[in-house]
């Protein structure tokens, strides 16, 4: 339940501290970022400097916040099933290539 709420409100931190092999702590950050100074922006009248709140840029923020929320916590789920290793596990559902597969690469520096 905790990192549920971490997650909510601060997802850059458990990207970083759940999933950091995922290597999505930094698009992650930038969304967030971009929720958190679109919330104060539009609450000191955004970008047509309105003289109360810009709800149009509180809401793009609020988005934003959302996406990396979201983005988030379905990265945990898969760190998770990667740990777990249950049915759904990209891990146990790799295909190996064959050794008698041709190399894709050999066959572009033919075609060249």
């Amino acid at each position: 339940m905790k990192s549920h709420v971490t997650t909510v409100l601060v997802p850059p931190l458990n990207a970083c501290r759940f999933a950091c092999s995922t290597s999505c702590a930094a698009p992650v950050t930038v969304f967030w970022l971009f929720g958190v100074i679109s919330v104060a922006y539009g609450l000191l009248g955004g970008p047509t400097s309105e003289p109360g709140i810009s709800w149009a840029t509180v809401a793009l923020g609020l988005v934003m916040w959302t996406i990396a929320a979201v983005w988030t916590l379905l990265t945990m789920k898969g760190v998770e099933a990667d740990r777990c290793h249950d049915q759904w596990s990209p891990r146990d559902h790799q295909v190996d290539a064959s050794p008698d597969e041709p190399d894709p690469l050999e066959e572009i520096k033919k075609a060249h």
